[in-house]
C-alpha cells in the first residue's frame, strides 16, 4: 500500500494530492555512473566535478543525448573514496530499443572516463558487457530536497537488502529523479519507468512483480520513453489487464496517437501533429522577416539563459535580469509579435483552428497489445494541494487523467 501522508507534515510528499500517472522523468538513453562523493545541487553545476570536467560531460550527453544519473551503494558501503578520477561502474540504458538493453562498464577515470565512452551505438557499446536483471535507482539527493533524504536513503537501504541480487548492484542510490514531491522517488531501467509514494512493503512488492516480468501499477508514474499522455494511457490499460488477471509484461504495451492525422508511432518526432502547420510556418515567415542581427543576438542570450538554469546559476542569472542583460529578448519577442499582428495572425483565430484547440482537451490515445487495442481518452483536472519542493507553498496543479478506457472493436470483429 501507498505510504500515509501526513498533512500537517512540512515536507512535500507529505502534503502533495497528485495523481501519479504522467509525471515521469522522460529519456531513452540513460548513464548511471558511480560517484560517491558529494553531489552538489545540481550534479553538473560544478559543485561536484568542477566547472572545467562538468562542462565536458554536459557536451558529451549532449553529443548522444543522453541523460546522466550519479550513483553509490546504499548506505556506509557508498561512501567510498572512489569519485572524480577513481575506478567506478558506469551502467548504460536504451530505454528506447526493442527490447530495451542495459550494460555495465568498468570506468578507471571514474566520471572522466565517461569522456572516451562511444555511446553512437547504444546496446553494444565497446568494452560494456550485458546486464540481464533490473536496475533500480532509489533518489537521495538530499542538497536537492530534504524528502529524497529522509525518506530515500532508508528505502535503499532496505531494498538493497531484499533486492539487491547477488552481486549486491540490483538497487543504488541516485542523484535526482525528477518529483521528489513523490519520495521515495525512483526509475527502473532499462524501460525508464519511474515510481513514488510507495513505502518499503508496497516498494518491495513492486520489485517482485518485476522480478515475474510483469509492469507493476502501484506507485507507477509512467514509463519516460512517452510523454505525459502516453504514459497516462498505458498505465490505465495496464491497471485494468491487471485487475482483470492479464498483467502485461514489460514492452508488451504499445502507445500511439489516435486520429488519421496522427498515424505514427506515438513519441516519435515524425508523428507531431499536422494541426496549425500553416500557422505555424506563416510564423516562422514573420521570424525571418525581422532583422536578423537581432534575432541572432536574442537566440544567444536564449542559449545563455538556459545553459546558465541547467548549471544552477541562478543568482547570476537574477542580476542580469536586473541590468537588462536580456532586453534583446524581449525586443525580438516584440517585434515577432508585431510583425505577426500586422499580418492577421495575433489573438485572432479562424474556426479550424477553434475547433482542433478544442479536440485537444481531451485527447484520445491508442493502447496495443498484440492484436487487441483500446482508446484511452484524457482529461486534464486541477489537483490541490502540490508542493514543488519543501518549502514552497502549496499550489493548484493539472494532472492528465484517464477517464475513459474502451476496447476497440475491428471491422472484422
Amino acid at each position: 500500500m501507498p505510504t500515509t501522508r501526513n498533512p500537517r507534515s512540512g515536507l512535500c510528499s507529505d502534503i502533495t494530492r497528485e495523481p501519479l500517472p504522467g509525471t515521469a522523468k522522460t529519456g531513452r538513453l540513460i548513464v548511471a555512473v558511480e560517484y560517491p562523493q558529494g553531489w552538489g545541487k545540481d550534479i553538473l553545476d560544478g559543485e561536484a566535478l568542477g566547472k572545467d570536467l562538468a562542462g565536458q560531460v554536459k557536451r558529451w550527453l549532449k553529443k548522444y543525448r543522453a541523460q546522466l544519473q550519479f550513483i553509490r551503494r546504499p548506505g556506509r558501503a557508498g561512501q567510498g573514496a572512489a569519485g572524480q578520477d577513481g575506478a567506478a561502474v558506469a551502467f548504460i540504458a536504451d530505454a528506447a530499443a526493442t527490447p530495451p538493453t542495459l550494460e555495465r562498464l568498468e570506468l578507471s577515470g571514474g566520471v572522466k572516463g565517461l569522456l572516451d565512452v562511444d555511446l553512437s551505438t547504444p546496446g553494444s557499446v565497446p568494452g560494456a558487457t550485458r546486464v540481464d536483471h533490473p536496475l533500480l535507482l532509489v533518489c537521495t539527493h538530499g542538497k536537492r530536497d530534504t524528502c529524497c533524504a529522509v525518506k530515500g536513503r532508508p528505502m535503499a537501504a532496505a531494498l538493497a537488502d531484499r533486492h539487491g541480487g547477488e552481486t549486491g548492484e540490483n538497487v543504488w542510490e541516485s542523484s535526482h529523479t525528477k518529483g521528489h514531491r513523490f519520495a521515495p522517488s525512483m526509475i527502473l531501467l532499462p524501460h525508464n519507468y519511474s515510481f513514488g509514494d510507495l513505502d518499503v512493503p508496497a516498494a518491495s512488492a513492486m520489485m517482485e512483480t518485476v522480478g515475474r516480468g510483469r509492469v507493476p501499477v502501484e506507485g507507477n508514474r509512467g514509463r519516460g520513453t512517452f510523454d505525459s499522455h502516453g504514459q497516462v494511457a498505458e498505465l490505465a490499460v495496464a491497471r485494468l489487464l491487471t485487475t482483470q488477471g492479464e498483467p502485461p509484461a514489460f514492452g508488451e504495451l504499445t502507445v500511439e496517437k489516435y486520429g488519421e492525422k496522427y498515424g505514427e508511432k506515438y513519441g516519435e518526432k515524425d508523428a507531431a501533429p499536422e494541426i496549425g502547420s500553416s500557422r505555424s510556418e506563416a510564423y516562422a515567415a514573420v521570424s525571418e522577416a525581422v532583422d536578423p542581427e537581432l534575432r541572432r543576438r536574442a537566440g544567444e542570450l536564449i542559449t545563455e539563459r538556459i545553459e546558465m538554469k541547467a548549471t544552477g546559476r541562478y543568482p547570476e542569472l537574477k542580476e542580469l535580469y536586473r541590468s537588462g542583460h536580456f532586453q534583446p529578448v524581449r525586443d525580438y519577442e516584440r517585434a515577432v509579435k508585431d510583425a505577426a499582428a500586422a499580418q492577421g495572425l495575433g489573438k485572432k483565430h479562424d474556426r479550424k483552428d477553434r475547433k482542433d484547440k478544442h479536440a485537444r482537451r481531451s485527447p484520445v490515445v491508442r493502447v496495443r497489445r498484440g492484436g487487441e487495442s483500446w482508446l484511452v481518452t484524457l482529461e486534464s483536472q486541477t489537483c490541490h494541494p502540490v508542493v514543488s519542493s519543501c518549502g514552497d507553498r502549496p499550489k493548484d496543479g493539472r494532472s492528465w487523467v484517464a477517464v475513459e478506457v474502451r476496447r476497440e472493436v475491428s471491422p472484422a470483429g
